[in-house]
């Protein structure tokens, strides 16, 4: 990545290096290799719920995404080739492995595995955020005041920053429901890697174009929750039907946006049964 800077009156090109991503990895790595991508606000905390259920079988690689946790959160437009520059600088020394994505995560994997279909095995998405359309996420968000909020650049900034001060060291005492470690990483992020990815990634995103562009060997398993208050369970469904993907869709209820919290157990069911080949595309 170049860099340019004026020195003496003169533009100079300076080398600039790659974005450091925080990678933790659990398990042996001659076994089948999961890279395992959080969502928006997360970090690789998130995935602790149940995580010593699959350490054994499998090599587990945790990514923070740019911007977000330990990775390196600089002040730019998270684009998502802002994110998918770092994660294949980051994941460079792995081959043959599978993904798996949550929401924001969910959205990269599949981008990732589109753009090299010859490094990933299987594909599994939880909360999958799909809109056709920008106005068609504007609306869906602006059912509630705060995704009024979340869909003004200027307003999601301030209100980004004003949770930050005021209420960020209070934030697991007021979402009890979640794990502390959920909780806690909540604002493990700066302003720009917040809203940009919301607003470049996700509301503003080519997901249609990577679903259609991902090679139709890679097997893809979808978990998404009919009652996602975040991202609608109507329009994956759209996605999968209207296309003629031959993904799998686990429809669950009562866990919103977040079956991995509330519903652990029954996705590394699924998770385990699909990586293992034990899951008919039928099914």
């Amino acid at each position: 990545m170049l860099e340019l800077t004026l020195r003496q009156g003169k533009l100079i090109k300076k080398e600039k290096p790659p974005y450091q991503l925080h990678r933790v990895e659990y398990g042996d790595p001659t076994k089948e290799t999961l890279v395992i991508l959080h969502g928006l606000g997360g970090t690789y905390r998130y995935w602790q719920t149940g995580l010593d259920k699959l350490t054994h079988k499998y090599h587990l690689v945790l990514i923070d995404l740019l911007g977000f946790g330990d990775s390196s959160k600089p002040w730019i437009n998270y684009t998502k080739t802002q994110h998918l520059n770092a994660l294949e600088n980051n994941l460079a020394d792995l081959n043959n492995f599978s993904m798996m994505g949550h929401s924001l995560g969910a959205a990269l994997s599949l981008a990732y595995s589109s753009k090299h279909p010859q490094r990933v095995n299987r594909l599994i998405l939880l909360s999958l955020p799909y809109f056709p359309s920008e106005k068609l996420a504007y609306s869906w968000m602006r059912r509630t005041p705060s995704g009024w909020l979340m869909t003004n650049m200027f307003t999601a900034v301030v209100t980004c920053m004003l949770t930050r001060w005021l209420v960020g060291k209070f934030l697991p005492r007021l979402l009890p429901e979640f794990p502390l470690a959920v909780a806690e990483d909540l604002l493990k992020h700066n302003v720009m890697s917040s809203t940009t990815s919301l607003w470049q990634v996700l509301y503003d995103s080519t997901l249609l174009a990577d679903a259609k562009a991902l090679d139709k060997s890679i097997p893809t398993l979808a978990i998404h929750a009919v009652d996602d208050d975040t991202a609608p369970y109507n329009t994956v469904v759209s996605l999968i039907d209207d296309n003629n993907l031959s993904w799998i869709l686990i429809s669950l209820q009562g866990c919103q946006h977040h079956p991995w919290l509330w519903k652990n157990e029954i996705c590394i069911d699924h998770l385990v049964r699909f990586i293992d080949d034990d899951f008919s595309m039928n099914t």
